[in-house]
């Protein structure tokens, strides 16, 4: 007799449920169909947007939410990614920690109406009008509300929570920090970005005409400045002065060799959140860290800390995530399941920098005398120092299987290589390297592209971080002191290893250079390397 009571109360609360979401998709004016999951159900409808745009949305949502006042969790769509981009930590945030999740597809892509914004002040709008809407049209406690991402979703979540004080806590995995920056680091253009975001999203996405104004010129003809001062284009730069005074508490995560938006600025502009916050950095190419836990539901260090931190800082949740250190980065040439470090800062987690003057290119010394006065002209042309090969270097780097080359074989008349003596007992590489080279150009157009390198005691390296840079207007012949940071890392090096850098002006499989092919680029001195490179 209890258990058919118990079964009756149970039966009771899921039909109650099912009827506030039915009703609710009633009012959003769309036809809704319940899919049972275990512990709750799962319905499609539209929800009307900041001007009335209908979004496409999924509810994912426990059995009981009719009984009393529920946490409300948004998990905005990926680029050019459906709804059900985020099913997996929907069901997991659904059925464990009773939330109910709006999984909704941004304006202008997949069914939602409109035209893409960019991560705009639509988008942010957007946001809270779902949030207005769940209100008014299910049980949710307006006190408890969260909103968590992946990639273009990340940066919707972080817009989102800049925009809108009720939003208490977010998850944002891979966010673009810097739009501009992010497709032409330092004013040069990759290859692959711009092309990879307009085939995923010219199939499902529908583009304005300034987008697309903005979009041709990046794509077709390499125009480095094409998104500049497009909404929000410092992403993270402009929330984060906002979340601090909303008093969010932030989750964010990166993973260290993201190819298609760059993760140092998490690391390097984290110290700058006041509120509480979270940082995980590990191995990985573009969302591949999070992707499983997001996608999938699957146990990923990143996801299964973000829902916990959801769950303390919306919840309440004991769970200890709040007594955990802020910064935990897991090295950069561990591998799937490497552990985790904890600091107490970003800042705690950078090594000092050190200063190594660099010789000629002839001697190739990284640690010279820096009173030394050289020149050495070298020529434009590709050699096999690659930086990267997008979207495949990082997943492989996440594997533990990023290849080495023998560095031996770098062209050293296409490229200056340098090399510090081996460090006995190994270090770590944690934080931002800083190039200042003295260069000669022959042409008032320059690009360089810097590469640091985990050399080991067989000759070979392995790529421990890099960034291009370009230059319009010097002056050609004269010196020109060109200086630029790598992408910041987080790397072991074992004992008898070496670092080695090397400087091409040609590096056509990631990024495109504006140096003349076969043009002439002299070096000079003075020329140094600052590596944030502790010696164990």
């Amino acid at each position: 007799m209890k258990a058919r009571a118990r079964f009756g109360r149970r039966l009771c609360c899921t039909l109650a449920s099912a009827a506030l979401i039915a009703s609710a998709a009633a009012l959003a004016q769309a036809p809704a169909g319940a899919v049972p999951i275990p512990g709750g159900q799962a319905t499609t409808l539209w929800i009307p947007g900041a001007d009335g745009v209908r979004l496409n949305a999924i509810i994912t949502a426990p059995a009981d939410i009719a009984t009393h006042k529920n946490p409300l969790v948004l998990q905005p769509s990926g680029w050019g990614m459906p709804a059900m981009g985020s099913i997996g930590s929907a069901y997991r945030l659904s059925t464990g920690e009773n939330f109910i999740s709006i999984e909704y597809t941004a304006r202008g892509m997949y069914l939602s109406e409109g035209e893409v914004d960019l991560l705009g002040h639509k988008d942010a709008e957007d946001a809270s009008a779902v949030i207005d809407w769940a209100i008014a049209n299910l049980n949710v406690d307006p006190d408890r509300i969260a909103i968590a991402g992946g990639s273009y979703g990340a940066g919707m979540s972080l817009i989102a929570a800049a925009h809108d004080p009720r939003i208490k806590a977010i998850v944002a995995d891979s966010p673009p920090t810097d739009i501009g920056e992010a497709l032409a680091p330092n004013g040069t253009p990759k290859t692959g970005g711009p092309i990879a975001l307009a085939l995923a999203g010219v199939q499902t996405n529908r583009f304005s005409t300034e987008l697309i104004e903005r979009g041709l010129p990046m794509i077709l003809g390499n125009d480095a400045y094409a998104l500049q001062g497009v909404p929000n284009e410092h992403l993270l730069a402009e929330a984060i002065p906002k979340l601090n005074a909303n008093g969010t508490a932030v989750f964010l995560a990166h993973d260290w060799q993201d190819s298609l938006l760059p993760s140092g600025p998490a690391f390097t502009m984290f110290d700058e959140l006041t509120g509480p916050k979270m940082l995980y950095m590990q191995a990985g190419d573009h969302s591949t860290g999070g992707g499983a836990g997001q996608v999938a539901g699957l146990p990923n260090a990143v996801w299964d800390a973000g829902i916990r931190w959801l769950d303390h800082y919306v919840n309440g949740a004991d769970n200890g995530i709040d007594r955990e250190a802020p910064v935990q980065l897991a090295p950069a040439n561990g591998g799937i399941g490497a552990p985790y470090t904890g600091f107490p800062s970003a800042a705690a987690a950078m090594a000092a920098a050190r200063t190594f003057p660099l010789s000629a290119p002839a001697a190739g010394v990284m640690g010279a005398d820096p009173a030394e006065s050289w020149s050495q002209p070298l020529f434009s042309g590709p050699t096999i120092a690659v930086a990267a090969v997008p979207y495949v270097s990082g997943t492989v780097a996440q594997l533990g299987l990023a290849p080495a080359i023998p560095l031996g074989g770098v062209d050293r008349n296409l490229a200056g290589v340098w090399r510090t003596a081996p460090f006995a007992g190994g270090g770590v590489v944690s934080g931002t390297t800083a190039l200042k080279l003295t260069v000669l150009p022959q042409t008032s157009d320059l690009t360089l592209i810097g590469i640091l390198y985990d050399e080991g005691p067989d000759g070979t390296g392995t790529v421990v971080t890099y960034a291009p840079v370009t230059r319009h207007g010097l002056t050609a012949g004269a010196p020109n002191e060109i200086a630029w940071e790598l992408a910041a890392t987080h790397w072991n090096l074992a004992p008898g290893h070496r670092l080695t850098l090397t400087v091409t002006s040609q590096d056509p499989i990631p990024f495109v250079s504006s140096t003349p092919l076969g043009s002439m680029v002299t070096f000079a001195a003075p020329s140094t390397v600052d590596i944030p490179v502790n010696a164990a």
